[in-house]
């Protein structure tokens, strides 16, 4: 299962990074690339944090983080499909929260 919700980071990251180039280029199709990219990081961390629900009150409340982070990515894409610039305030804002919690390691 680990190695299922790595292959999923490493498709769900590449179709944002892909769907954010290409909207750079206002190509038409770059909101689709984006939007699939958004909806399985979603989908992982949703999954990921129901599948990690554990009596520790601090590792589940950093994958609850993390699922909410990734609705930012969410909405950024709505903001493609409406042509609105703000996807990228949303898409950073994503970007410095699963960077925090990447820091928020195992406690003692």
């Amino acid at each position: 299962m680990k190695r299922l919700h790595t292959i999923l980071i490493t498709v769900f990251g590449a179709l944002l990074l892909a769907g954010a180039f290409l909207r750079t280029f206002d190509l038409p199709f770059a909101e689709w690339v984006f939007s699939a990219g958004a909806l399985l990081a979603v989908v992982q961390s949703f999954v990921f944090a129901m599948q990690n629900k554990t009596d520790d009150r601090r590792e589940s409340r950093l994958h609850l983080l993390n699922f909410v982070a990734s609705l930012f990515l969410g909405v950024a894409a709505w903001m493609m499909w409406v042509d609105s610039n703000s996807w990228v305030v949303m898409l950073l804002c994503y970007v410095v929260v699963v960077l925090f919690l990447s820091f928020r390691g195992k406690g003692k």
